[in-house]
Parts: C-alpha cells; sequence; structure tokens
C-alpha cells in the first residue's frame, strides 16, 4: 500500500487528477477513493500488459519483501477469481507477495465463504479495489451452460452459475456465442450478489472508498478485457439497503426511521425502472448486461 501511496502521490503532482471535482464540491474523501482505485487500476492494467506480452518484471519476491512482509499485509487490490490453474492471479497482473488479496473458487462464485473473505480484504486491509475476475474456457460455467451432469458438492457451484447460463441462453442464438456470453454473465452476477448481500461492501462503496470492477482473462492472449463497475450498481445498492432496512423494521417498528427520497433524487422504484439496457454484441467481451435487473428474474434481491 506504500508503493500505491506513492503512485497516486506523482500521479497528483502529474496532474492526472485534476482539481475539477473539488472545484464542483465533490467530497474530498470520494476524489481521494477515486485516485486510489486509479493507482490500483493502473498497476493491474500495466502489470498485465507486461505478462501478456512476455516481458514480466517479477516484482516483490525476494526474501526482503518477504521479511518485510512478515509482520503485516498491504495490499492494493483484491481479487475474487476461479481456482483454474490456467489463470494465476499474481502473474496474470505481474506481482508479488503481499501485493493482492486473492480469493479463488471455482467458478468465481461469490458464496458465504468468498464473501466473509472479500470483506476481510476490503474492510481490513483496506484494498480499494475489488475485482472480479472471470476467464475464457471456464470449465465450471461451461458445465452449468451447456446442463452437464454434476455430481457431489458441484451443485453447490452451479446454483450459483445458473442464473448466468439461463441470461446467456436467452440471449444467445449462436450456440458457439452460449458459453462467452455465459462468463461474462457470471461476472456481472457475482458482482451484483457481492453489492447484494456483503452490507459492509456496500457501504464502502457508497462511501467512495471501495469500487468493485469486472474483468475476463483471456487464457490464450494472457490479457484481460475490463468489464468497469455494474452498470446497476446504484440500483442494487438502493434495493438491498431499502430490503436491509425493511427487515430491521419488521424485527423493531421503532428502532428505524423509515427512508424518505430527498428531493430531486430518484426514488429506488423508478432507479429499479431506470436501469441501462445497452444492447450486447453477439460473441463479444465487454458489453454490459442486456436487461434492466427487475426483469432477469435471478438477478432480484431476495427479501432476507
Amino acid at each position: 500500500m506504500k508503493h500505491l501511496s506513492l503512485l497516486v502521490a506523482s500521479l497528483a503532482c502529474a496532474g492526472v487528477w485534476s482539481q475539477a471535482s473539488l472545484r464542483a464540491g465533490e467530497p474530498s474523501r470520494n476524489v481521494a477513493g477515486k485516485m486510489l482505485r486509479d493507482a490500483s487500476l493502473m498497476l493491474l492494467k500495466e502489470g498485465n500488459d507486461r505478462y501478456a506480452a512476455g516481458k514480466a518484471q517479477h516484482p516483490n519476491l525476494d526474501s526482503e519483501r518477504r521479511s518485510s512482509t512478515a509482520a503485516g499485509q498491504e495490499p492494493f487490490a483484491s481479487v475474487l477469481a476461479c481456482s483454474d490453474s490456467r489463470g494465476p492471479v499474481e502473474l496474470i497482473f505481474d506481482r508479488g507477495v503481499g501485493d493482492l488479496f486473492v480469493v479463488r473458487v471455482a467458478g468465481n462464485i461469490a458464496g458465504d465463504s468468498e464473501l466473509a473473505s472479500l470483506e476481510y480484504g476490503v474492510e481490513h486491509l483496506n484494498t480499494p479495489v475489488l475485482v472480479v475476475l472471470g476467464h475464457t474456457k471456464c470449465g465450471a460455467v461451461t458445465a452449468v451452460a451447456k446442463g452437464a451432469e454434476l455430481h457431489g458438492h458441484l451443485h453447490t457451484i452451479a446454483e450459483k452459475i445458473q442464473p448466468a447460463a439461463e441470461k446467456a441462453r436467452l440471449e444467445s442464438t449462436d450456440p458457439n456465442d452460449l458459453v462467452p456470453r455465459a462468463i461474462q454473465a457470471n461476472v456481472w452476477n457475482t458482482m451484483e450478489r457481492v453489492l447484494r448481500e456483503s452490507s459492509i461492501i456496500r457501504e464502502k462503496v457508497e462511501t467512495g472508498s471501495a469500487h468493485v470492477i469486472g474483468a475476463v482473462y483471456d487464457l490464450e492472449s494472457g490479457r484481460v478485457s475490463w468489464l468497469g463497475g455494474h452498470p446497476a450498481q446504484d440500483a442494487i445498492v438502493a434495493l438491498a439497503n431499502q430490503a436491509q432496512t425493511d427487515v430491521a423494521l419488521a424485527k423493531n417498528p421503532k428502532s428505524i426511521v423509515p427512508l424518505v427520497t430527498p428531493p430531486g433524487k430518484a426514488s429506488i422504484a423508478e432507479a429499479g425502472r431506470a436501469l441501462p439496457q445497452p444492447k450486447a454484441s453477439p460473441g463479444t467481451l465487454g458489453t454490459r448486461p442486456g436487461k434492466p435487473l427487475a426483469e432477469t428474474g435471478a438477478h432480484a434481491p431476495p427479501r432476507p
């Protein structure tokens, strides 16, 4: 994190970030959060460029680094990735010991254990970026999308991937396009689940101190395609907060004052209706979900 702070300072001095947002009255903590986010993403993107070009520097792997991190860790990003052996996260981003807080699970899903680990990274380690990283030719997503027979505990993973597979089936008219669409939809779905299920991460996102970013790693080229934040993030957060408030009110009606929509702000229902609906380009990565949250069914936040 010290390296990240130095990078932020150097970029600010170089004028990479203007003072326009401050002059516009944006809270300084939001500006600081964006600066940390941008610096973190810059390190990740530069590292991936080196790795994909065959020019990896393999930083922070010597005995001095091991000694300096033995007393504690200060990673600059949290990454939720698939456990596929072909996608070693630290190598993909050309980082070393203590740089990344990595959570890996087949299908890059967000179950309870994964959410707990991510909360630790965001709240206790203060990582300004949480990357949900899918990858091409994912075996777990492929199996669910194509309806393969699963045994043992694999169904617990498949249940989390199923909504993305169903969405891909509805949108895809080309059999060759099914799996790529499902892989990308699974990243969006995991991002949504992280925001919906974790009040800790939601609070960090709302204050601007954490940012949830989606990405897909290409096994053949070695390059990461960045999807950005979830296009319906504000509505997801609003709906989840309202559901949390409703539960608290049901338990103790006098404990919480009901939310009132400030003048000039869209209500939660209006936010749900106004979700962006960009059209997806068949067979390409980097496109956004094609349906609003309210129409997907599988993505609607359940009442706890």
